[in-house]
Formats: C-alpha cells, sequence, structure tokens
C-alpha cells in the first residue's frame, strides 16, 4: 500500500524459538506468540523495530542497549531477542529494535534483503527478487 510516498506492507512478526517448535513440530502454528501488524517500509534503518507493547506481546526477550546511528544522530538503542518476520510467502529473522508504545512498526533493509525485496518507490509495492534464505 502506498500512502504520500511511505510504503506500507502487511507483516507477520513470531516469536522465534516458538517458530523453531512449530518447524521441529512441537507446537502448532496457531500456538506460535504473533502479531500481525501494517509496517513501514524503512530503508534507512538496519532492523526491524516494533513498540514495546508488541515486543510484549511476542515475549521477546530484551538484549539491552546498544550504541547505534539513528535519524536523530549517535545515541542508544533496545534492542530484543530475534523474530521471525513474514512478508507474504517469504521469511527473515532478526534482533528487532525496541520503539516507543504506540510507534509504527518498522521494516528495515537486514529483513528485506533476507527475503530478496526491494522497494518500487513509484508504484510504492515490494518488487520480489531471489531471497537470501527460504
Amino acid at each position: 500500500m502506498k500512502c504520500l510516498g511511505h510504503v506500507y506492507v502487511k507483516a507477520t512478526f513470531y516469536n522465534a524459538v516458538d517458530y523453531v517448535q512449530y518447524l521441529e513440530g512441537k507446537l502448532k502454528l496457531d500456538d506460535v506468540r504473533k502479531a500481525e501488524v501494517e509496517a513501514l517500509i524503512d530503508t534507512g534503518a538496519t532492523f526491524p523495530a516494533l513498540p514495546r507493547e508488541i515486543i510484549t506481546e511476542l515475549a521477546l526477550p530484551s538484549l539491552g542497549e546498544h550504541p547505534a546511528e539513528t535519524a536523530e544522530g549517535a545515541g542508544r538503542v533496545e534492542l530484543a531477542a530475534n523474530a521471525i518476520i513474514r512478508i507474504e510467502d517469504r521469511i527473515a529473522q532478526s534482533p528487532i529494535m525496541i520503539r516507543p508504545k504506540g510507534t509504527t512498526p518498522l521494516i528495515g533493509v537486514v529483513a528485506l534483503e533476507q527475503m530478496g525485496y526491494k522497494v518500487d518507490p513509484i508504484t510504492g509495492k515490494l518488487i520480489k527478487g531471489l531471497p537470501l534464505t527460504v
């Protein structure tokens, strides 16, 4: 979906530990903790980012604060453990940046590259290429 030059996609974030248990046949997919969101594609961001309430819903533990370069300049960001991110039929795995409550979920370049997506700024859509992961 395109909105004022911004590209948004429907994405599902899964608790990575639960997802591995699903792959091993120990959990049903319906039992994997997940959050379905409308996420902003942010090609200036390295990692995906979720508001704190979704991090809590997914039960992703904090990995603490780490130095980072953000849109506001040098600072520190809090990272959560890896999540599995699904857009359409593709998945990626990445640590998740924790954002303040109520903020917009973001998909950064790490997840996009793993899934093989490129952004078409004219149409506001993702273009599928070859994924790095399957």
